[in-house]
């Protein structure tokens, strides 16, 4: 019989044990995938949360746009609406939402809250009172052409009568408010913060006044803080810029008076329209300087005129004088040539009044000459005068037009 050998496999030996990881090995390995799996989690959670954060606050930088858009076309900022509807309600106190349909915006802002200010006697969500004005409410008297008449000034007359026109224009200005009117009652608002009924925006411990809020809900959804249902105490917005933490995840925009003066472009408008209602009033006071002086080269010219005819009204006597002198010697001489020696003294007095009577009329003739020299020069002074008169008035009227174009302009760009 032959004899055959096997090879034993190691299996055989050891019947109970199989191929594979161990369970201690299946654990390490499940730990070790564990530790991996978090450490990713966290870094996809670290590198998208800054994505998230920029894209709500992308949502609040739109709906700070669409509210400054409303201020620059109605001159008042919305009123907050009462539910996600969007559409703002004036009349109601406890509305918190962001007004998207009043605005003209995305419906997906609906979610967010917004607050503005309406109490400390500075309402920004209400159409303000007319009160700045092109000739900063100040009564101009019309500027009346002194001259005795349009053709005596004819350029003087004609700017005279446009500044008339443009007074006129401005003071129908007064009844008319635009953002100019918004912005001085935000400046009241800037002047006292702290008073009574403003927005405040925080908690009891630690809160300050803002022009308006914005508030995201953050990934949660859900308003935190403040923010929340309620508030905390008399306060339903947080502080803006608040920092996120587990408890706490919305996101919040706010303006201050000025800040929001600032982006709005009040203080620009503001102080462009200030600067051209005073440069109007100015070049008024001198037009009303002009009118004086200009009334008294008139009387001037007026007084020169009947100095001139009293003059010639004096050569003209004198000039007879001298006629009547001149038929007395001639009867003197007629006289003496028919009687004898008599007649002498008759003849040499006839002589002297002659002589007088000569003497008068040419100092009759030497004053209206002054008189009409006096003449001439009043009427060249009143010609400068009409020249210069012409072109303060036509100052007088840029400035006025100016002022009158801001103030319609507003916050108009």
């Amino acid at each position: 019989m032959s004899m055959r050998w096997f090879k034993r496999s190691p299996h055989a030996r050891h019947p109970g044990r199989q191929s594979g990881f161990s369970l201690i090995e299946l654990g390490i390995s499940l730990i070790i995938v564990g530790i991996i799996g978090v450490l990713v989690w966290r870094w996809v959670a670290a590198s998208q949360a800054p994505l998230v954060v920029e894209d709500m606050q992308r949502e609040l930088n739109e709906a700070q746009s669409a509210l400054e858009g409303f201020v620059l076309a109605n001159g008042r900022m919305p009123c907050p609406a009462a539910d996600t509807g969007g559409n703002e309600a004036c009349g109601n106190a406890a509305a918190v939402q962001f007004p998207w349909r009043t605005l003209r915006a995305r419906s997906d802002l609906g979610q967010l809250r917004y607050g503005v200010n309406r109490g400390g006697g500075a309402d920004l969500a209400v159409a303000p009172a007319a009160t700045i004005a092109p000739d900063l409410n100040i009564d101009f008297s019309g500027v009346a052409n002194p001259a005795q008449d349009a053709a005596t000034a004819p350029t003087a007359n004609t700017a005279a009568t446009r500044v008339n026109n443009l007074i006129a224009e401005a003071q129908a200005r007064r009844a008319t408010a635009n953002g100019l009117d918004w912005c001085r009652v935000l400046r009241r608002f800037g002047n006292n913060p702290m008073a009574a009924n403003t927005l405040r925006v925080g908690n009891p411990a630690n809160n300050m006044s803002v022009a308006f809020i914005l508030v995201h809900p953050g990934l949660n959804g859900q308003y935190d803080g403040s923010n929340q249902a309620g508030g905390v105490g008399a306060y339903r917005y947080d502080f803006p810029g608040r920092a996120q933490d587990a408890t706490f995840d919305d996101l919040s925009l706010a303006a201050g008076p000025t800040d929001l003066a600032s982006r709005i472009g009040c203080t620009r408008a503001l102080s462009a329209a200030q600067a051209a209602a005073q440069g109007a009033y100015a070049q008024y006071d001198n037009a009303r300087v002009i009118q004086e002086y200009w009334a008294f080269r008139v009387i001037d010219v007026q007084a020169s005129e009947s100095d001139v005819q009293s003059a010639q009204f004096g050569k003209d006597m004198a000039d007879l004088e001298v006629l009547i002198a001149i038929a007395s010697q001639a009867v003197s001489l007629a006289s003496a040539a028919n009687t004898e020696g008599i007649t002498a003294p008759m003849v040499i007095i006839a002589a002297a009044n002659l002589a007088s009577s000569i003497a008068a009329a040419a100092l009759a003739a030497e004053s209206l000459a002054d008189a009409e020299d006096r003449l001439d020069f009043a009427e060249a002074k009143l010609g400068a005068m009409d020249a210069y008169a012409a072109r303060v008035y036509t100052e007088f009227g840029d400035s006025l037009r100016r002022a009158i174009d801001l103030d319609i302009k507003g916050l108009n760009p």
